[in-house]
């Protein structure tokens, strides 16, 4: 006598929670394949970025080696201008024109 195996009903919400956790892995699948992909894509863009860093580092120490070459000082700079004088009033002005006049000689007689 074979035996038969009892189909047991399973139950509408049993059905339904299994349904709901079957779309949730679903999402938390396609979740996972997001982050990888932008984890594999922050790596490609960190390893850009460190190249640049590289390269920037090494075009710094050779314009350092060439400024050191060529003994680059830097220049002195420029003295500033002197400060305005005061207006001197006419009268001094006249007895200073007077004072700095060369001598003028006279014949002897």
């Amino acid at each position: 006598m074979p035996q038969e195996a009892a189909a047991v009903p399973i139950p509408p919400e049993v059905t339904q929670s299994l349904e709901t956790m079957a779309r949730d892995l679903a999402n938390v699948q396609q979740g996972i394949e997001q982050l990888k992909t932008s984890q594999e894509e922050l790596a490609r863009e960190n390893a850009r970025t460190a190249e640049q860093l590289k390269a920037s580092q090494e075009q710094m120490a050779r314009a350092i080696a060439n400024a050191s070459e060529q003994n680059l000082r830097p220049r002195p700079s420029v003295a500033p201008l002197p400060a305005a004088r005061k207006p001197v009033p006419a009268r001094q002005t006249e007895a200073r024109a007077q004072a700095r006049a060369p001598l003028q000689l006279q014949p002897r007689q």
